[in-house]
Order: structure tokens, then C-alpha cells, then sequence
């Protein structure tokens, strides 16, 4: 399930749903929008069902778990990026040095 992975990301940083609750209302404030604004109990919901968060708590999720948008959206069986991939073996794209310092969420 999709949802138990979220929380082992989070449980992994060692945060707590309040934590994550708390900075994502810092992000929703810094971006005037409270779409970004996770609660606990929609955080509990996400991580213990197969429900999808909106794209605004995903990008709040992606920036409090330092993780790239893209493997959160991965996540959810969401391909970014496939028509501008070039035909052949994978190469580096400007892109994918950006987030070097970022976790990468493996996939099983």
C-alpha cells in the first residue's frame, strides 16, 4: 500500500504526524494557500488507506521529507518525464543534480 511506504519515510526522519502537520502549516503560510496544509488526521488517512493526497499535500510531503516531487508522485504509479526521455540507455539530466542531497524513496 502506498500509504504505509509515506509513513515509513516519515517515521525514518523520526517525525511525528503533529511535526509534519506543523511545518506543512509554516509551508502553507509561506505560500499563502492552505491547500499545502496537511492535518494529522489526513496525514493518519493517507498513510493507512489507499487515498491520494491533493497535489498541493503531495508538495508539501515532497519539501518536509526532502524528497523529490516526482518519486512521491512515482509513488502513485505517475510517470514524469517520459516523452522528453531520450530513446536508449537512461542518461543524467540537469534535473537530476538538483536534487542529489534529496532521499530517494526506494521502490519495490
Amino acid at each position: 500500500m502506498v500509504g504505509t511506504r509515506l509513513r515509513e519515510v516519515r517515521e525514518r526522519l523520526g517525525l511525528t504526524l503533529r511535526e509534519v502537520e506543523t511545518r506543512s502549516r509554516r509551508i502553507a503560510q509561506v505560500r499563502e494557500n492552505v491547500e499545502y496544509r496537511i492535518t494529522t488526521g489526513r496525514l493518519s488517512h493517507v498513510e493507512n488507506s489507499n487515498s491520494l493526497p491533493s497535489l498541493y499535500k503531495l508538495a508539501s510531503l515532497s519539501e518536509i521529507y526532502s524528497t523529490p516531487y516526482a518519486d512521491l508522485l512515482r509513488l502513485y504509479g505517475i510517470e514524469t518525464g517520459l516523452a522528453s526521455r531520450p530513446s536508449g540507455p537512461k542518461q543524467d539530466s540537469p534535473s537530476d543534480a538538483v536534487g542529489k542531497d534529496r532521499q530517494k524513496i526506494e521502490f519495490r
